[in-house]
């Protein structure tokens, strides 16, 4: 055979919009050619030595923007309407699957084919070895592949690949182009699963052929490709499952199910934990779709198996506990008192709620329209722990609260009220006081060990916060700022009350009231009047004032002295002043009390 040496040239024709493929849901590839190519555009093709005078550029199809002209075909025919070509190069060029449908499922089978051809014309020039490579990707990694040859390589043997068969070699001839369909066929194992289904063309096939004469490169041999398809053996997979509800509210729970491939199902059944039952004449063979309704009157895992090996699995609850609050961290005396709220579902359901002790039924204290309710409960232990149930199943949560304690003699603090700044001392004698016991101090509305809830200061009993030593007896300080706080003793390192809490409380330190400034007095007479004094102070803005007198200093000035001024509006911020007439007869002294006021 005589050819013109070209760069290896791939003709494909995307028949029905795309590579065709069937079993396989919507999975296409992308119109206009192979995703890897580095060009839609053959290497220069000079018309220099080409006895049929073709020159220019080879481009794609003419549905790819670029037209083949008919020569290049026998018979002056293009292939298919949808060809387009691509440049080789030195490597493949691939085109992947998209969307539903476009991974390896394990077990099926795939089928690749193409038909392969030349130009019966190119027998006229010089002699050149064509090949063709077909090839199946997963995740763009070939797992299947074959190659053809035209008839130069016939009598080539290759030391790792054997004779090349006579069905893969093709004979170019004039007037024959070598037309011949080639197939490669792959079954997906469980390595491959998942993985996005490619097919490739070309590429190098030297690790293959690696023993022949002249070993066949990527680039210097061309071949040409027309309608690609893919098919696959039909496997069912089991898209989805799902519940209308995750808990139950009285009425029955609808579970359904998306099957694709459906036809292809053997079997389909769920189970509840009690046996499986089948559920395949509940399922459409054509859409896939399925839904059975169950009445579960517990939490229930339900598991759908598909042909004995799938599975999916959803629980349905009984109940579910969205909140459950105290509000109280540590009840206090006298009631030792604390609230417990929650939200529940279903509503209707029964509630309980314990304390580790004793179990108390509050359904009469739930809404049944909302699942909400509360109630008050007084707090028996140092440290109580409060479960709440719903419908005596696995629906919990809990919620812990701490009963305040008094000094004893094996725990105590030395007052109950502090002023910040001062220290607050702690005493402890008798305890186990092992390494890791701790004191820690909180505030009254944090919880030990609660979820992001810290003691605002802590020691181990050896005084540091690294553990050590054995320290039955002994003393700490800690110095808080103003508030509400509880001192207790835990024991091992963990939040196990061994003494305590005892509350105590830290007030802001008492700043003394300065004094109004007076800023003038003066007496004076007047025609009408008569003897007057008027007094002037420093005053603000926004203030007022009442003014008290007296001829003695005896006696509370709010109760025993007489106001002569009421509300006496401030003058601004710098001095406000109050003039009083004064009795007849004219006091020998008189003394003033001013008095600020909000208005």
């Amino acid at each position: 055979m005589k050819l013109r040496k070209l760069s290896l040239l791939c003709h494909v024709a995307l028949a029905i919009a795309g590579l065709v493929t069937s079993s396989i849901h919507a999975a296409e590839l992308q119109n206009g050619g192979f995703e890897t190519a580095t060009s839609n555009q053959a290497n220069y093709w000079s018309s220099t030595g080409n006895p049929a005078g073709i020159g220019g550029k080879v481009r794609g199809g003419n549905q790819g923007g670029y037209g083949w002209t008919t020569s290049y075909f026998a018979g002056n025919a293009y292939p298919t309407n949808s060809t387009f070509a691509t440049t080789f190069e030195t490597a493949a060029v691939r085109q992947n699957l998209t969307g539903t449908g476009s991974t390896f499922v394990a077990g099926a089978t795939y089928t690749v084919t193409a038909k392969l051809f030349s130009a019966g014309s190119y027998a006229q020039a010089q002699n050149a070895m064509i090949m063709w490579s077909l090839c199946l990707t997963a995740d763009g990694t070939p797992v299947a592949s074959d190659h053809w040859f035209s008839e130069e390589f016939g009598p080539q043997s290759a030391a790792n690949g054997g004779p090349i068969p006579d069905d893969h070699i093709i004979t170019i001839a004039p007037g024959s182009n070598g037309l011949t369909d080639a197939t490669v066929t792959f079954t997906a194992t469980a390595a491959q699963a998942g993985k996005t289904i490619g097919v490739q063309l070309g590429g190098n096939t030297q690790g293959k052929y690696a023993g022949v004469t002249n070993i066949p490169t990527a680039a210097p041999y061309f071949g040409m490709m027309d309608t690609i398809t893919l098919t696959s053996t039909a496997i069912p997979q089991l898209s989805s499952f799902s519940a209308d509800k995750d808990v139950v509210d009285g009425e029955p729970v609808t579970l359904s199910w998306l099957i694709n491939n459906p036809a292809a199902m053997s079997t389909l059944t769920l189970n509840d934990g009690t046996g499986a039952v089948n559920v395949l004449p509940l399922t459409s063979t054509e859409d896939g779709y399925g839904f059975t309704t169950v009445n579960p009157t517990a939490n229930t895992t339900y598991t759908l198996t598909l042909d004995g090996t799938t599975t999916r699995q959803l629980t349905v609850l009984n109940g579910k506990v969205f909140a459950f609050t105290t509000s109280k961290r540590i009840a206090l005396a006298p009631d030792y008192e604390t609230t417990l709220s929650w939200d529940v579902r279903p509503v209707g359901a029964t509630v309980t709620i314990s304390d580790g002790t004793t179990t108390t039924d509050v359904t009469a204290d739930t809404d049944p329209e909302t699942g909400a309710g509360s109630r008050a409960f007084v707090v028996p232990a140092a440290s109580t722990t409060y479960t709440i149930n719903v419908n005596s199943g696995s629906a919990t949560a809990t919620r812990r609260v701490l009963r305040a304690t008094t000094n004893n003699a094996a725990f105590f603090i030395d007052k109950a009220a502090y002023v910040a700044g001062e220290p607050t001392v702690v005493t402890w004698a008798g305890t186990g006081g092992n390494s890791a016991s701790w004191i820690g101090i909180y505030q009254k509305n944090e919880t030990p060990g609660g979820a992001n809830e810290y003691s605002d200061q802590w020691n181990y009993l050896n005084g540091t916060q690294t553990t050590g030593g054995n320290h039955t007896s002994g003393t700490m300080n800690f110095t808080m700022p103003a508030g509400d706080y509880y001192a207790v003793l835990f024991v091992d390192g963990g939040y196990i009350v061994e003494q305590g809490p005892i509350p105590f409380t830290v007030t802001p330190p008492v700043v003394p009231e300065e004094p109004l400034r007076v800023l003038t007095i003066a007496r004076t007479t007047d025609v009408v009047a008569g003897e007057q004094l008027t007094i002037t102070w420093a005053s603000q803005s926004g203030i007022e004032y009442d003014v008290y007198a007296s001829d003695t200093l005896a006696g509370d000035p709010l109760v025993d002295w007489n106001k002569v001024g009421a509300a006496v509006p401030s003058a601004g911020d710098e001095s406000t002043s109050f003039t009083e007439d004064l009795p007849e007869p004219t006091p020998a002294h008189r003394f003033y009390r001013v008095y600020e006021v909000e208005p």
